[in-house]
């Protein structure tokens, strides 16, 4: 069966915002919270990140682009830095289970701020689909697990595996570390697991 991102990741064009508190799945103490929004001027969803105690982390911009898939396209952090990408980061169009989708993208050398290079390469793997998934007490139908793994200028990846519940979006997620450039292992932190709120 054939599956698109777009029924997985939040996009959506109203005012509202959707927020993720994480915890350890056995623990109510906020490791870190996320919040999706719709941005009118860029036709853009945002991803915004913060840490425990709230202190913001960074700013992802992403849309749907026919042919090309869901793009994450700018990646904003503290102190004004901004990373925009040509080609953007990828993350995958149409798919079925087991597929996995790779992209190079690149600094937008002029558009960055402070003006940067960078190249990188980005995987994508469509893990399953579960039926349903309880998280937090609420129980969701039709949750894609995905992992993916992002490198930089040849250094070892970073990543985490996405618990995607349908029109909804990551309702669980495990950072995952690649132990050394180029090695097929890899260090996965603890699940943590959302509650889910819509403001």
């Amino acid at each position: 069966m054939t599956y698109n991102v777009q029924g997985f990741w939040p996009f959506f064009t109203n005012a509202n915002l959707r927020r993720f508190d994480y915890s350890y799945t056995d623990s109510d103490a906020r490791l870190c919270t996320s919040v999706f929004s719709y941005d009118t001027g860029s036709k853009s969803m945002l991803y915004n990140n913060y840490d425990g105690s709230g202190n913001w982390l960074n700013k992802w911009w992403y849309n749907y682009v026919p042919g090309f898939g869901m793009a994450e396209y700018r990646d904003d952090y503290p102190g004004g830095k901004k990373v925009v990408l040509s080609p953007a980061i990828g993350w995958g169009d149409n798919f079925n289970i087991g597929d996995i989708y790779f992209n190079q993208p690149k600094f937008d050398f002029l558009k960055c701020w402070p003006p940067a290079t960078g190249s990188g390469v980005q995987l994508v793997k469509f893990e399953e689909m579960r039926p349903s998934m309880v998280v937090k007490g609420q129980t969701y139908p039709n949750v894609l697990v995905l992992s993916y793994l992002q490198a930089w200028g040849g250094k070892a990846g970073t990543g985490a595996r996405y618990y995607l519940a349908e029109n909804v979006g990551p309702i669980a997620v495990e950072f995952i570390t690649q132990n050394a450039p180029g090695s097929t292992q890899v260090t996965t932190a603890p699940r943590m697991d959302a509650v889910v709120t819509h403001v």
